[in-house]
């Protein structure tokens, strides 16, 4: 991650087609507006992790990001959700990012992961939001920092997981755990290409991964993989999985509007 290496115009053209691939899959799509002077600000994941209550209300347990690049986008994230009818009703007491938050499918718990960005406390702020429980999951290589790099639930309980990623005793959690059905092992290096960060809109699967194993593996389970080029915000340590920030429905089964991300306009 170097600033400069980015350009921006040719960014906001892959931020285009990725918007245009998400609603070909059938997702519906809000942009929230890119933070200026907070570079990072296009990654929106990272800003907060977003329920439909039973009622219908959209509520917001906002981040509390690890460091000062990111903290200075809280303020101006919290009134842009606001303006989309999300109510921002909490605000995390220790360290979490939204990158390091998965979800399990129907409304299930979470898993969080900590060791670089969140901190394993966090854990309890996100488990008092969702009312369900919440497992930590330790990481332990640094270029692998969030555990949206790391480890993706699909909606049918499928495991994509990088083992060498999770501690030991954090991979024998994950594999144990109820709501994980089946476990797709992803080679480091293709999570170092992002071959874990992807947006899932029913049968589709959207990311910006040169990752021909996972790919292969999803096929062979009915998915449709699309590749769209996400290459400048890869030089900013980012991928699909960053640019939205989903809208996780609670005690119902998962529909469209529950992969309805707000992503930011690049």
């Amino acid at each position: 991650m170097r600033i400069g290496a980015v350009q921006p115009r040719l960014a906001a053209r892959q931020h285009e087609a990725f918007v245009r691939e998400l609603e070909g899959a059938g997702a519906a799509v809000d942009c929230v507006p890119f933070v200026h002077g907070a570079f990072d600000s296009v990654f929106t994941k990272d800003n907060a992790v977003i329920v439909e209550r039973r009622d219908g209300r959209v509520e917001a347990l906002l981040a509390r990001p690890r460091h000062v690049e990111r903290e200075v986008e809280q303020d101006v994230r919290a009134m842009s959700f606001g303006a989309l009818g999300v109510r921002v009703v909490a605000i995390a007491s220790e360290a979490l990012e939204g990158g390091d938050i998965v979800l399990q499918p129907a409304g299930g718990g979470a898993f969080v992961g900590y060791g670089f960005r969140s901190a394993r406390d966090a854990a309890f702020d996100l488990e008092e939001f969702l009312d369900r429980e919440v497992i930590g999951l330790e990481l332990r290589d640094p270029r692998l920092y969030h555990l949206d790099m790391v480890l993706t639930v699909l909606d049918d309980g499928t495991a994509l997981v990088c083992e060498e990623a999770l501690t030991e005793a954090a991979f024998r959690q994950l594999v144990a755990h109820p709501a994980i059905t089946s476990i797709v092992r992803v080679p480091l290096r293709e999570a170092l290409a992002f071959g874990v960060n992807l947006v899932q809109v029913g049968s589709t699967i959207i990311w910006g991964a040169d990752a021909p194993a996972t790919t292969r593996a999803l096929a062979a389970r009915g998915y449709r993989v699309r590749r769209t080029e996400l290459g400048q915000f890869h030089l900013a340590g980012g991928s699909a999985a960053c640019l939205v920030s989903r809208i996780h429905p609670q005690g119902r089964a998962a529909g469209l509007r529950d992969s309805a991300p707000a992503s930011t306009a690049a």
